[in-house]
C-alpha cells in the first residue's frame, strides 16, 4: 500500500471521528437547557460557551447564537466546523478511492452531499437538532459500510487507528469541557447535589448514559461517571477501551515487529496497561493533569504513527 493512500484513509477516520462528537456534543449541551434544574445551566451564553471550548474555538470577542451555531456547523472557513471535518474526509475517502469499497464511497459521498446542502435559513432557526442528528446517523452508516464491506486488512486497520486516536482525543475534550462548567457552576455557589444533572449531560454527550446506569444503578456522581469514562475497558466511548482499540489495530499492521522502548506499539501498550492497573483514587485529585499527560501521549503516538506509516 502507498504511504499517501494510508494517509488517506488514516485522515478519513480521524474526520468521521471528529465530526460525530462535535455534533453530539453541541446537541446535548444546546439542548440540556431545556431540562436543567440549576439557574446557570439555562443561561444561553454558558452553553455556547461550552461548545466553542470543546472545538477549540476561542477567538470570538462578541458571543451570538446564530454566530456560534454556524461557526461550528457549516461554516467552512472555520477548519473546525462540522462541515469542514467532513468535507476533508470526503477528499481523503477521494484520495483513498481504490482503497475502499463503493459502497463506502457512495456513503461518504452522500453524507457530505446531505451536509453541504442542508439549508442554512433552517439549520439556524429550526434544523439543529435534526442537522447534528443526522451527523450521527450517517456517521453510523460508515461504520457500518468500514466493517461490513471492507477487508479486514491492514488498509482497514489503518481507518480503525485514526478512529480510535481521534476518539481519544475527543472524548479528553468532552470531560475537559464539562470539567470547566461544573467548576464555573460550583463557583457560583450551588452544591454537590445539584451536580448529578451535569454527570447526567456529560454521559449523554458520549452516549453513556444507559451504560452507565446498567453498570452502577444509582444516580451519576462524579468519581463513577470519570471512573467510566476514563477506566471501563467494556465501554466503547471510554478512553480506555479506545486505547486498546488502538493497540489492538497497530498490532495488525505491525505484526513481526520486536516492542523495544522505541516502537510504537511499546508506548501505547505502556499507556493501556497505565490505564487498566489504574484506580481513581489515584488520580482523582489530579484529574486534568492525567487527561493532559494522555493527550499528549496519544498525540505523540499519532505523529510517531503517521512519520513511519503514512509519510510520502
Amino acid at each position: 500500500m502507498l504511504s499517501r493512500v494510508a494517509n488517506n484513509l488514516y485522515w478519513m477516520g480521524r474526520y468521521i471521528e471528529r465530526a460525530e462528537h462535535f455534533a453530539r456534543y453541541s446537541r446535548v449541551l444546546y439542548f440540556s437547557t431545556l431540562d436543567a434544574p440549576i439557574l446557570k445551566t439555562y443561561d444561553r451564553k454558558f452553553v455556547l460557551e461550552s461548545i466553542l471550548y470543546m472545538a477549540g474555538i476561542f477567538d470570538m470577542e462578541e458571543i451570538s447564537e446564530k454566530e456560534v451555531l454556524l461557526k461550528i456547523g457549516l461554516e467552512l472557513q472555520n477548519s473546525n466546523s462540522i462541515l469542514s471535518n467532513i468535507t476533508f474526509a470526503r477528499e481523503n475517502a477521494r484520495g483513498a478511492r481504490n482503497a475502499i469499497s463503493t459502497d463506502l464511497w457512495e456513503a461518504i459521498n452522500k453524507y457530505y452531499h446531505l451536509a453541504r446542502n442542508y439549508p442554512q435559513d433552517t439549520y439556524l432557526t429550526t434544523g439543529f437538532y435534526d442537522f447534528t442528528m443526522m451527523i450521527q446517523d450517517q456517521t453510523s452508516i460508515l461504520s457500518s459500510k468500514i466493517y461490513g464491506t471492507l477487508m479486514h486488512d491492514g488498509e482497514w486497520a489503518i481507518i480503525l487507528i485514526g478512529m480510535y486516536i481521534e476518539r481519544v482525543i475527543q472524548i479528553i475534550r468532552i470531560i475537559n469541557s464539562k470539567l470547566h462548567d461544573i467548576y464555573k457552576i460550583e463557583q457560583a455557589g450551588h452544591t454537590v447535589t445539584e451536580m448529578s444533572f451535569e454527570w447526567t449531560t456529560l454521559l449523554r454527550c458520549v452516549e453513556a448514559f444507559d451504560m452507565n446506569r446498567k453498570f452502577y444503578r444509582e444516580i451519576p456522581d462524579r468519581e463513577q461517571v470519570l471512573e467510566f469514562l476514563m477506566l471501563n475497558p467494556h465501554c466503547p466511548r471510554s478512553i480506555a477501551y479506545a486505547l486498546n482499540g488502538i493497540r489492538r489495530y497497530e498490532e495488525k499492521i505491525s505484526r513481526n515487529e520486536r516492542k523495544d522502548s522505541n516502537t510504537i506499539g511499546f508506548n501505547i501498550g505502556k499507556l493501556v496497561e497505565q490505564y487498566r492497573y489504574l484506580s481513581f483514587d489515584e488520580y482523582k485529585d489530579d484529574i486534568y493533569g492525567l487527561l493532559n499527560r494522555t493527550h499528549d501521549k496519544v498525540t505523540q503516538i499519532g505523529s510517531e504513527f503517521e512519520k513511519k506509516y503514512l509519510s510520502f
